[in-house]
């Protein structure tokens, strides 16, 4: 796994992290380890260079809403470039996924969207995603 200070990933818990997150991911204490994120956070990452890559992200998917909502799947989008991820049961879950050749041509912004089903609803109704730790890629 990459290193949390690598500009590779984006951890929650980093001091920039809201710097790099776009939209749909919920405040949170400095330092906090986990956010909760709504059904479309986006991302923006600053790559250095260029090289094969996996897709990461650690995240949560707690038992209480895998039995209220089932299992929950992603439509990940990299640079406008999507794939849909295998439905995940509960616990804490890494997903990794090899970058195609050709999704990220050169070093400088890329963007990251997720998007989260099935939707989520907080007791006083708010729609969330998951708790995310951390998101971005690593190096293969």
């Amino acid at each position: 796994m990459a290193s949390y200070s690598d500009p590779l990933v984006v951890a929650m818990s980093d001091s920039d992290a809201s710097a790099r997150i776009i939209a749909d991911v919920f405040p949170a204490d400095p330092g906090e380890e986990w956010r909760f994120t709504g059904l479309h956070p986006k991302f923006r990452l600053q790559l250095q260079r260029v090289s094969p890559l996996n897709f990461y992200m650690r995240f949560d998917n707690s038992v209480e809403a895998v039995r209220d909502w089932g299992p929950v799947s992603f439509t990940i989008t990299i640079n406008g470039n999507l794939f849909r991820s295998p439905r995940f049961s509960s616990g804490g879950q890494e997903y990794r996924r090899p970058v195609p050749d050709g999704w990220i041509t050169k070093p400088g912004p890329v963007d990251i969207a997720v998007d989260i089903e099935p939707p989520r609803r907080a007791p006083n109704g708010t729609p969330y995603g998951i708790r995310l730790h951390s998101i971005g890629f690593e190096e293969r």
